[in-house]
């Protein structure tokens, strides 16, 4: 053997050796980036089918939520757009609904066209009727005098009656309130009308339903207290089945001030019997009958005399 082969062997060894240590390595690395790619992919198809299982045992078992369809008669101001803004931040965070706003005008404008079909809810209807000439609110008059929304409300009836077979709740929500989120879940469990108190109704810090186990017992308000359902608009929602049985319910504007939602109640066939108690059995502030001052415009024309005007904005303000 020459003196040298054994020298050759061991170094073409250790070449093999530290060759498979550095191929073993690598394949290790390898698996080491894909395993977590795997075990993600594996993870999230797993996850898939549970909710896919999920959502149909939901739907044998009757469980999809019920639409809530949610009336909103609004009219031109100046702050018209930050109100329908405002409140639309708040139904975009709720599941299930359809909203119904209805302009008091003879057509539709670009201005609630565009923010009810940009702000967040996916499933809306845009109606329009104007109120008549002889029932709009004169500027001499205080903002109470008339009833407002009259006709515009009629018309989101009849839209829900339209289809017999549209099922869930309506609830009428002005576009000046404020709203707790936590109130369409009290909302969507009406089986026929369910009410709660209002906060900055009727001259009082809130209106008061005296409730028990679920019952209306009674009423704690001040004004008008022999109304049949002393209630705020923004203080009860109905299930749309007694919309369908009593397809001549509606509003009225020749109605004593106060009086429309009993009348929109009793003309729906509802006794106090009837009526659901929620919001902690009517101890939860839910709901607040707020009013946005006028916003303060009187500096135009100061701008006008010293020859300036306002840069233009894109959109509406």
């Amino acid at each position: 053997m020459p003196p040298n082969s054994r020298c050759i062997g061991d170094r073409k060894s250790f070449k093999r050796i530290v060759w498979q240590y550095f191929w073993q390595t690598h394949q290790y690395c390898r698996l080491a980036v894909l395993l977590p790619l795997i075990c993600a992919f594996v993870l999230g198809l797993t996850f898939g089918i549970w909710i896919c299982q999920l959502d149909s045992r939901a739907a044998s078992n009757g469980n999809i939520l019920p639409t809530i369809y949610v009336v909103t008669a609004t009219y031109k101001r100046p702050e018209q757009r930050a109100e329908l803004t405002r409140l639309c931040n708040t139904l975009a965070r709720v599941p299930a609904i359809h909203w119904l706003v209805v302009e008091d005008a003879d057509s539709p404008s670009s201005l609630v066209a565009d923010t009810i079909g940009n702000c967040g809810v996916l499933s809306y209807t845009h109606l329009y009727v104007a109120t008549p000439e002889d029932e709009k609110l004169k500027s001499t008059e205080p903002y109470w005098w008339r009833p407002k929304g009259v006709r515009q409300r009629n018309l989101a009836f009849e839209w829900l009656r339209n289809d017999p077979s549209r099922t869930g709740v309506m609830y009428i929500a002005d576009d000046d309130n404020t709203y707790d989120v936590r109130l369409f879940d009290e909302i969507r469990a009406t089986r026929r009308v369910s009410v709660w108190p209002v906060a900055f109704a009727g001259g009082l810090l809130y209106e008061g339903i005296r409730c028990a186990h679920g019952r209306v017992l009674g009423w704690i308000v001040a004004f008008k207290p022999h109304r049949q359902f002393p209630l705020d608009m923004a203080g009860f929602a109905i299930n749309l089945q007694l919309l369908h049985e009593r397809p001549a319910a509606k509003l009225a504007y020749k109605v004593e001030r106060g009086f429309q939602e009993s009348l929109l109640l009793t003309s729906l066939g509802v006794r106090q019997s009837d009526l659901e108690a929620r919001a902690n059995d009517c101890s939860r502030i839910l709901v607040w009958h707020t009013r946005t001052a006028p916003p303060k415009l009187n500096n135009v024309a100061l701008l006008a005399e010293r020859g300036l005007t306002l840069p233009p904005v894109i959109g509406h303000v």
